[in-house]
This record gives structure tokens, sequence and C-alpha cells, in this order.
């Protein structure tokens, strides 16, 4: 490689909590980097497990353990203490249950390097699912995930809170897109798959980020012809245009059904959804935002009309004030909620109440 004789160190962080049975192939594909110039940092949020013997019998002397007296709970905490150990020029990250291509980072190095104006670079990502399918994930409008870039370690003026401990759910989306909006240039993306993100049920995707639709692809997939009727469609867009707004939002929107709806009908209607799903993630794709509930990123009163239909239902509690605080802050007129208690085996259901304790959160 071309940087090879004033080539910057990369400091790489790597969070853990107990998972003394996959960090291995996490150390592994940095081990296997064809960019030489790294440390690793891996922060041990007080594992209970064989976490420490295992780093520990590496004995590399580039592999870095810190092992917190008590554990966070959430990887903020550790991601930050390992920023202020680092000693590289760049920062990256790696999750302790997923993977690096062996050119991820003389990949983002070099094309940083190459733009020395921009805060960092970002690459692609293959997203494996228990069942053995995959989605490579490289489009320019998608999420960034954790270990997808990297940015220099100079930026704490820009960011001085660091990763933030008030998001559980999606922390990594909301810190490159707060490093992204603070910074004037941004991150140069580098298109092609760099990592491999593997969703199973021990990670926070599976057991937490309940307000992005895990299922989307079956569910899709099950229920096309329901999902796809226009008569359906347009029926609820008919109700909804008689709330006279003519700016909308459709919270939890999927692939945009409603949205294109609205559009036919002279209405500014956007769509925000979280999914994570990239291929056919909507069918209104250039008025379609993905981000979460509690979280919205608009001004407030944006809108003369905020529909939330079901999605609620599929928000942790933690987050289900929060979420609403974010409907009401961004609407001028109407908030239009619906919300299904009724059948606790519905797929995706997981934050079941009455009524009146959905009406007490409002």
């Amino acid at each position: 490689m071309s940087l090879s004789g004033t080539a910057p160190l990369v400091s790489i962080i790597l969070p853990t909590y107990n998972r003394a049975g996959v960090i291995g192939r996490a150390i592994q594909s940095v081990l296997d980097q064809t960019y030489p110039h790294w440390e690793l940092i891996i922060v041990d949020d007080a594992s209970t497990d064989q976490t420490a013997q295992i780093v520990q019998a590496l004995h590399h002397p580039y592999v870095y353990y810190v092992r917190l007296p008590i554990n966070c709970g959430h990887p903020s905490r550790p991601r930050n203490i390992g920023w202020l150990l680092a000693r590289g020029v760049y920062i990256a990250y790696i999750d302790d249950d997923n993977a690096w291509r062996p050119n991820h980072l003389e990949r983002l190095v070099t094309t940083t390097e190459a733009q020395p104006e921009a805060a960092g670079a970002y690459g692609g990502r293959r997203t494996h699912w228990p069942d053995g399918h995959y989605e490579d994930m490289v489009a320019a409008d998608r999420n960034i995930d954790t270990g997808d870039g990297l940015h220099r370690r100079d930026l704490l003026e820009l960011m001085p809170e660091m990763w933030t401990e008030t998001n559980f759910t999606n922390e990594d989306l909301e810190f490159w897109g707060r490093l992204r909006h603070r910074h004037s240039v941004g991150l140069v993306r580098v298109d092609e798959v760099l990592s491999d993100y593997y969703s199973h049920d021990g990670n926070r995707y599976n057991m937490h980020w309940l307000n992005f639709r895990r299922y989307d692809r079956g569910y899709y997939r099950r229920l096309s012809d329901w999902l796809d009727d226009p008569t359906r469609w347009q029926s609820y867009a008919d109700l909804t245009c008689q709330l006279g707004g003519r700016r909308m939002l459709d919270v939890g929107c999927g692939r945009g059904w409603t949205v294109r709806a609205l559009r036919e009908r002279g209405v500014a209607a956007w769509g925000v959804d979280p999914s994570p799903v990239s291929s056919q993630i909507s069918i209104a794709q250039r008025y379609h935002l993905r981000g979460a509930a509690d979280r919205l990123p608009f001004a407030d009163a944006t809108f003369d009309t905020v529909l939330c239909m079901d999605v609620l239902a599929h928000i942790p509690e933690p987050f289900v004030e929060r979420s609403l605080r974010e409907l009401v802050r961004v609407t001028r007129q109407h908030l239009v909620l619906a919300i299904d208690c009724s059948n606790p085996s519905r797929e995706g259901h997981t934050t079941l109440r009455p009524r009146e304790w959905w009406v007490a959160q409002c």
C-alpha cells in the first residue's frame, strides 16, 4: 500500500461484555488487517465470563485490555473511555460480535488521507441474518453502523459529548449523524462492503431495537398483496386529507404506501422509518428518511399532521414517552395514533398495554 512510510496510527476501540464465545472473531478480523499501523483497545464492561482470559492469552503487543470495575450497561461509555485512551490519528470502532474485511482500515485510511478536509470515512457492510440470508448495504442514504466508519481523533471540540448514553437503541445512528451534521465536509463514503454485521438472538438489535421492524423482510413477503393493495392506502389517504393538513409525516412508514398516496393528492408528505432493510426500503424513496420515533430529525412544528399507525406498539417502554414527546414536538395541529393492544400473539408486539395506559402516556 502507498501509505507505508508515514502511515498514521489507527486506534481501534472494541467494547465488550460477556461475549467470550464470539469476541475472537472480531479480534481476528483486526489482526488480519492489511493496514499494519493500528492499536486495539478492548474495554471490558465488567464481564463475568472468560473474556479476560481470551484476550490476555493473545500476548499481542498492540492489543490493550481495560476492564471496568462496574458494568455500565451501555457501550457508549466504554467507547468514550477508549477514545480518551487512544493515541492514533484516527479512531475506528468494532463491536465484539461483528467483523471487518481484511482491507477495511486500508480503504478507509487511504480514502481519508486523500481528502484531509473530511472528518473521516465509512464503508458498506454485509448484514447476516440468522436464517443464513445476507444483505449488502452500500447505498449512500443508508445508516452508518458502529463498525462502518473511521474518524479523526481530534474532534472533541466538535463532539464534546462524544458517544451519548441517552439513546440505548441507536446511539451509533445518532453519533455518526451528529458528526456529519456538525462537520463542514463530513464523512467520505467508500462504495464497497468492508465489514460484516451479524444479527443474532444475543445482540441488542434483536433484544432492544424493537422500534426497528426487524421482521420486515418476512412481514412484507407474507402480506405483500394486502400491503400493496392501492385501495387500502387510497382510502386511508382520503380520511387523512379530511384533516386539512398540507404537510404530513408518517412515522413508521414502512415502504411508504401512505406517503405515496398522500403525494398523489398534492400533500407534502414525508415518511420516517428506521427499518434496516435497504433494498426496496420505500416505494416513496425521495420522501423517505431513516430514523427512530424517539429522535425525529425535524424542527418544532414542522408538520401540520403526524401519523403514527401502530408503531408505538413496537417501541420498548423506556422510549415510549420520549417518542410521544417527539411526535407532539414536530406536530402543529393533529397527532393521529393507532395502537393495537388487542392481540398479544401478533408479530412484533412487545409493548402491550391497555388503552388507559397509553392515554396516560400522552
